[in-house]
């Protein structure tokens, strides 16, 4: 296994760019980083778990071909390239096809947790001058009193509102055929916001080279590899789900897991065994409740459960313990904020030195350090601000 120090060492942000992307720096598409690349290759990139019961899984070639026809639809509205485009639904394909069409037409998306209330949304959607939401019936009467100028719904019915339209009607108008946009590396394409625990929440717009630092998370600390059944506890609608449980991985190549039922424990591991999950990352609040019902976890998980990443506040010393000893499995602490993507890390595929109760390291391509009030680096010892 090659060292954090090595993987420091070599790290060569030119030489990643011609390695890792498709795109350049001037000219690139996060639709085409995360789904056309991987088109006729016959790879799974979704697989759903729906909470009626529905099972489904998607290509890429299926996707490819529904987010080029939504992008369409998108265009046929006046979307421009730039704009923002939230998605206000669950853990669906839907959900995934809204954010690759997002993208291909070089707009930016905006993520919208279903359990926020009209409030909450307005702010957001107000603050991003966002130009049409994507939600389904459950949650479209958050919508009433909120000013947007489109509203896409899934399943809408029959009393459509003067500037709705319902999701697949209008996607299966269009055609199947579009051309992604090129945009540069300092362009966002997502539209992230804090989670206002002092006063509203602020936006944070997120440019398109993150995508570089999204893909190094998932190498190095996630250790996700090819031959992985990966799946991310988290919601999309915050940032460790939206970066690190779709764009990380689609931009490998690697399919996700999407539950739509709300979270238990008894779903988790009906999903984890099902799929024979060898990759898990989630929050410690999940982990937590695992331990409270570890009865839950037979001994034929610990026969495909390979790597285990959390990324929030610090792990509990009994949860470590119980994924070491009872699972026979690794987790390790991870750090990062929506402002910047995961940047600290216990690294499962880099050896070094791992302490519990530690967020890590340094990521490779990153280097922080304590500053004074001036903005000065502190020598060691020091105390910063």
């Amino acid at each position: 296994m090659k060292t954090l120090e090595q993987a420091h060492q070599e790290f060569n942000y030119e030489q990643l760019i011609q390695e890792q992307l498709v795109g350049q720096p001037n000219a690139v598409n996060a639709y085409i980083e995360c789904c056309q690349r991987y088109v006729g290759q016959q790879k799974t990139a979704l697989i759903w778990e729906g909470k009626n019961g529905e099972s489904e899984q998607w290509s890429f070639e299926q996707l490819d071909v529904a987010s080029a026809q939504l992008a369409n639809y998108f265009k046929s509205i006046g979307i421009q390239v730039g704009d923002c485009i939230a998605g206000l639904l669950p853990r669906t394909p839907e959900l995934l096809i809204t954010i690759l069409a997002t993208w291909r037409i070089g707009a930016i998306y905006q993520p919208l947790f279903t359990a926020f209330e009209s409030k909450a949304i307005e702010h957001r959607v107000l603050t991003a001058n966002t130009k049409l939401i994507v939600t389904n019936a459950e949650q479209r009467p958050k919508l009433n009193h909120v000013e947007v100028k489109h509203i896409l719904t899934v399943n809408a019915g029959t009393n459509l509102a003067s500037n709705e339209a319902e999701f697949w009607q209008e996607v299966k108008q269009q055609s199947d055929q579009c051309e992604a946009v090129l945009r540069s590396f300092d362009d966002d394409f997502l539209m992230m916001f804090t989670s206002g625990t002092t006063g509203l929440a602020k936006s944070v717009p997120v440019p398109l080279k993150a995508v570089l630092a999204f893909k190094g998370y998932m190498q190095h600390a996630v250790d996700l590899r090819e031959d992985d059944s990966f799946w991310n506890l988290a919601d999309p609608g915050w940032a460790y789900g939206l970066y690190y449980g779709i764009t990380g991985p689609l931009s490998l190549g690697h399919s996700i897991i999407m539950d739509e039922r709300a979270f238990s424990v008894d779903h988790a591991v009906e999903v984890i065994k099902k799929y024979r999950v060898s990759n898990l990352t989630g929050s410690p609040t999940a982990f937590r409740m695992f331990f409270g019902f570890k009865e839950k976890f037979d001994p034929s998980i610990k026969t495909h459960l390979r790597a285990v990443s959390s990324a929030g506040e610090p792990l509990t010393p009994e949860v470590i313990h119980w994924f070491n000893n009872d699972l026979n499995v690794n987790i390790y602490d991870q750090y990062g904020q929506t402002e910047l993507g995961m940047v600290i890390a216990n690294h499962h595929a880099l050896e070094h030195e791992k302490k519990v109760g530690s967020a890590g390291f340094a990521n490779p391509g990153h280097r922080f350090a304590v500053l004074d009030a001036n903005h000065q680096e502190v020598k060691c010892g020091e105390i910063g601000t």
